[in-house]
């Protein structure tokens, strides 16, 4: 006797192509924001941990990690460059770098949001970040990130004013290149490298830290204290791409 092999008919290998489109739709997004995800927290964690240990580096070899020590205008970008392997110096005020590709742009003194497609935290809104605060000098490290200073010079109230470090943690030649996202804001206090929102940073972002990282918040430092969240919040990033 012949033996008869049942196959599967064009009917049902499409039913079955059709359910496994479904559910790859249903699957695949959630595993390219997973992704995405742990992306994210391994370019935070690693850029967190080199700005830290460049600050440690600076104090044990007696070079002063004090706020009170770079009251002279971008004073901190040059002393912090030096415990980086530096790939691109963009330059301060004087002699900012026109590689605009990969560095921050400069405005002559005024706001340079318009040389800079840098967004805010909001996921809809198309509101440029305030990119005065990263315009004190700026440097490309060897694993590709961007790492600009607010470093005005100058005392009020009779502090220094407020110093902050920033990192583009994938760099601006990659998007999304939004703040909250992909850049993120420290400040340099009495102590130590702190995120910005941190209970001892300055009291304009840490009163209301909440306020400066706010899905729905309109104003242009809006992601200024994600750093915070980003760092004391281990689900962070995964709530971000998934839209918690």
């Amino acid at each position: 006797m012949m033996k008869k092999f049942k196959g599967f008919t064009l009917g049902e290998i499409l039913i079955a192509m059709s359910v496994i489109g479904v559910v790859a739709t249903l699957v695949l997004p959630q595993l390219v924001n997973g992704q995405k995800a742990a992306q994210g927290r391994a370019q935070f964690d690693t850029a967190y941990s080199l700005l830290a240990k460049s600050i440690a580096d600076m104090d044990a070899d007696n070079v002063s990690i004090l706020p009170t020590s770079y009251t002279t205008s971008q004073s901190l970008y040059r002393a912090v460059k030096n415990y980086h392997r530096v790939t691109i110096d963009c330059g301060d005020y004087s002699s900012a770098n026109k590689n605009t590709s990969v560095c921050i742009g400069y405005s002559g003194g005024n706001t340079n949001d318009q040389f800079d497609n840098y967004y805010t935290y909001n996921k809809t809104s198309k509101t440029k970040a305030y990119m005065n605060l990263f315009d004190d000098g700026a440097f490309v490290i060897n694993n590709g990130m961007l790492i600009a200073f607010e470093n005005p010079g100058g005392v009020s109230g009779g502090k220094p004013n407020p110093m902050y470090i920033s990192v583009d943690i994938n760099g601006k030649n990659k998007l999304p290149n939004k703040y909250g996202w992909d850049l993120f804001t420290f400040e340099l206090t009495d102590k130590g490298l702190l995120p910005l929102g941190a209970e001892g940073t300055n009291a304009a972002y840490s009163n209301n830290p909440e306020a400066y990282c706010n899905p729905n918040g309109n104003g242009n430092k809006n992601g200024a204290t994600c750093s915070y969240y980003a760092l004391t919040d281990k689900d962070y990033f995964v709530k971000l791409y998934n839209g918690h």
